[in-house]
């Protein structure tokens, strides 16, 4: 009897579970129909399948299999529902493998945690970002993630696109390398340029200005003996003599052009000054030049950087610009150092000039050059120009840079100390008629010259002979002479601050500089550091003596006597 009872009471169940499946596979149906099934998962004997429903979407999907980036479907926790073929190739996962699973299983600790955070935002908005990918044995990936949200879903689904950029950043990589490395060369190319200007300039100041030098003083000596010459051997005697000065003169132009002397030993304003004279009288373009009076000694590369800018901006407006006026500023501030250039031509065509930067194309090699200089220092440079309104070329530099390299030159400075001065000084010597000269110059046969011209004078003691400025400054103090003859340029200690440091501790000392150089600036200098006569080296053959004697006998000072006065 009871089992009678169960009975009916299996059917009644079975029949509900019945009705149960049927009303699921309506709603599946209905699903399915109102396209918010994606695929199934049906359970077999080895393992779950998917099986990915292929309807009126079936042209999308062959689009989303062909393209090169990775597209996936995911739920709200992240397992994926869908992925390309693309997708699981870019993760290194097998596609068998991939749907059903959470994509933040396939990351590792640091990538999950951030693909999680991506994840999560992309439930409400757009989301993307990069993770990098470690995979064994293999280089790293950087992967791209792009998150959407499906609008149009029952579901909080979300869609991903993978983009890889692994070869992008490895391309990207290699250009900055190469750009870092091209960079590095041109740096080195415009100090190899600088040094071997430099070197050229003095090699024409120390050898061939100095021979000629010499040339001239026996040719002056030449020209008092020569008496008994016939008419035609005294015109060669002069035409050698014009030909020495004109040689003399073309090569003290060159050697200033390359690398002007009054850049080491005084500074970027009395270097700027000299060059605009000088470009002034070459080219007839008037030039003004003005310096703030805060404006200092700078870094030597420093100087050097914004005195070729000066050099070859000044140089376009000769060749440009058509204007017959061009200025030059050097100003100083406790932010930054500013040069500038400007003329008053024709300027520069719009469409050569690039208004964000103020770079012009196609950029000269000049204005490479410059870019390339400021560029190496952390500075700036920036050109306006408007047509028929002239050009200004305007280089910056910050102030903090400028500590920077002053406080790396006087580390360098300190690694290598100059011996300092003898500060004993003795009686002098000697007889109480005869004036003592010491001679102070670097080279052997100049130093020669001057004392075979002088110590023929009955009344004239060449006391001593000084190889560099800081041996000029010892043996001053020490001897303590009436007349000190030296060079400008000198190892150790340039000339002017070995004559600063004599008249200091020598005031009744005289000093002659006997230069190749004589520029109106550098002679101006040269009276500002209280030397009391500059005579230039190719006239010493003809002036050296009756200077010496002037300065000896009438106790007079060209400085005065003959102020900014060439002698």
């Amino acid at each position: 009897m009871a089992k009678a009872k169960r009975a009916p009471e299996k059917s009644r169940e079975s029949v509900e579970a019945l009705k149960n499946s049927l009303r699921e596979s309506r709603d599946i149906v209905h699903a399915i129909r109102n396209e918010n099934v994606d695929a199934f998962v049906v359970g077999g004997s080895q393992a779950e399948q998917v099986v990915v429903l292929q309807g009126a979407e079936h042209p999308y999907r062959v689009l989303v299999e062909s393209i090169n980036d990775g597209a996936a479907t995911l739920d709200a926790d992240g397992t994926v529902l869908y992925a390309n073929r693309r997708f699981a190739d870019i993760l290194n996962v097998p596609p068998d493998h991939f749907v059903g699973t959470p994509l933040q299983n396939h990351f590792s600790t640091a990538g999950r945690e951030k693909l999680e955070q991506l994840i999560r935002k992309a439930l409400t908005d757009s989301s993307d970002g990069e993770i990098t990918l470690d995979v064994p044995g293999e280089r790293q990936r950087l992967i791209r993630f792009s998150f959407n949200p499906v609008r149009n879903s029952l579901n909080q689904n979300i869609c991903v696109v993978a983009t890889e950029l692994t070869e992008l950043m490895e391309a990207s990589e290699a250009l900055r390398s190469n750009e870092e490395s091209l960079r590095q060369l041109s740096a080195r190319l415009l100090q190899l340029q600088d040094e071997e200007r430099r070197r050229i300039a003095r090699d024409l100041h120390d050898t061939t200005g100095q021979k000629l030098a010499i040339q001239s003083i026996l040719l002056a000596r030449l020209d008092k003996t020569a008496k008994g010459l016939d008419e035609e051997s005294r015109t060669l005697l002069t035409e050698c003599k014009t030909l020495n000065g004109q040689l003399v003169e073309e090569v003290r132009t060159v050697s200033y052009l390359l690398h002007p002397p009054l850049l080491d030993e005084l500074g970027l304003a009395s270097a700027v000054e000299w060059y605009a004279e000088g470009f002034a009288r070459r080219t007839g373009i008037a030039t003004d030049v003005k310096i703030s009076p805060q404006f200092l000694r700078l870094p030597p590369d420093i100087e050097v950087t914004f005195f070729r800018i000066v050099q070859e901006s000044l140089t376009n407006v000769h060749r440009y610009s058509g204007s017959s006026k061009a200025y030059v500023r050097l100003k100083a501030t406790e932010d930054q150092v500013t040069v500038e250039i400007g003329d008053y031509g024709k300027g520069i065509e719009p469409e050569k000039l690039n208004a964000k930067d103020g770079t012009v194309a196609p950029l000269g090699v000049g204005i490479q050059g410059m870019t390339e200089r400021m560029r190496q220092l952390s500075g700036k440079l920036e050109i306006q120009s408007e047509p028929k309104s002239g050009t200004i070329v305007i280089a910056t530099l910050p102030m903090e840079r400028v500590r920077a390299s002053a406080s790396k030159e006087s580390a360098a400075q300190n690694d290598d100390p100059q011996s300092d001065a003898d500060s004993q000084s003795s009686d002098p010597t000697g007889s109480l008629v005869r004036k003592r000269i010491l001679v102070a110059d670097d080279h052997e046969m100049l130093r020669r010259g001057v004392c075979t011209a002088l110590q023929k004078q009955k009344d004239l003691e060449i006391c001593a002979e000084a190889v560099n400025g800081r041996e000029a400054v010892e043996t001053a103090i020490r001897l303590q002479p009436d007349l000190v003859i030296m060079d400008v340029e000198m190892p150790v200690l340039n000339g002017l601050a070995a004559a600063r440091e004599i008249l200091r501790n020598c005031p009744q000392t005289k000093i002659l500089v006997f230069t190749v150089h004589e520029s109106d600036q550098i002679v101006k200098d040269i009276y500002a550091a209280g030397v009391h006569a500059c005579l230039s080296k190719d006239k010493g053959g003809r002036d050296l003596l009756r200077v010496v004697k002037e300065l000896l006998e009438n106790n007079v000072s060209y400085s005065s006597a003959v102020a900014g006065e060439r002698v």
